[in-house]
């Protein structure tokens, strides 16, 4: 899947479309709902290993997200949300800095790393946190002109690491109000199914 949708997202046509403000501001605040589906076994690494989920669990919770670019090309960035259920849950957060590439006003990308932290609770095993570093890197375009297209690939350094592949949407309506749609595919013991659905305001 990712030979044909890499490609085709690398050279679409970029010229011909609207300003390039959107793909080349780096500053931002988003929020809104997050929800992901843990196939089965997907819990454990989050639980030390002493609770396995033995079917697929869906999760939902709140995500926000922050961005703010404190010079020309180098940027801090920070997240967190909360997955839950009746039984299980799942928070993240993470904080860390990377530098910009832009390339001819319609496209951009960068690189990140920083911290990571994981706390999960089950009613079937005691609560578990670990942190750790990750390293992300990230691609975007304009693609018509209220669309912002970006696609990343995020590694996160943990004892089962975490690598998550996630298709980010920006429907920017003006210079500040967006709508989000993002998709996300991982895996650490096996498949996580994300998506965040919110809204953004630029800065």
């Amino acid at each position: 899947m990712f030979k044909i949708i890499v490609p085709f997202f690398l050279f679409f046509p970029i010229a011909g479309y609207a300003s390039s403000e959107a793909v080349d501001n780096f500053s931002h605040v988003g929020f809104g709902y997050r929800g992901a589906n843990f196939h089965q076994g997907a819990l454990k690494p989050y639980l030390n290993g002493k609770y396995d989920n033995n079917e697929d669990k869906a999760l939902g919770g709140l995500y926000l997200d922050l961005s703010a670019q404190v010079f020309s090309n180098v940027f801090l960035e920070g997240h967190a949300d909360f997955l839950t259920r009746f039984s299980s849950e799942v928070d993240t957060w993470q904080a860390g800095g990377g530098v910009i590439g832009r390339f001819g006003g319609a496209a951009a990308s960068s690189f990140s790393c920083g911290v990571i932290n994981y706390r999960a609770d089950s009613d079937y095993s005691v609560s578990f946190s670990e942190q750790g570093g990750y390293c992300k890197t990230m691609v975007r375009k304009q693609i018509a002109r209220h669309w912002v297209l970006g696609l990343s690939y995020q590694h996160d350094f943990l004892e089962r690491s975490r690598d998550a592949v996630k298709l980010k949407n920006v429907f920017q309506f003006g210079s500040v109000f967006g709508l989000v749609a993002d998709f996300e595919y991982a895996k650490r013991d096996a498949v996580e199914i994300g998506y965040q659905l919110g809204v953004q305001f630029s800065f």
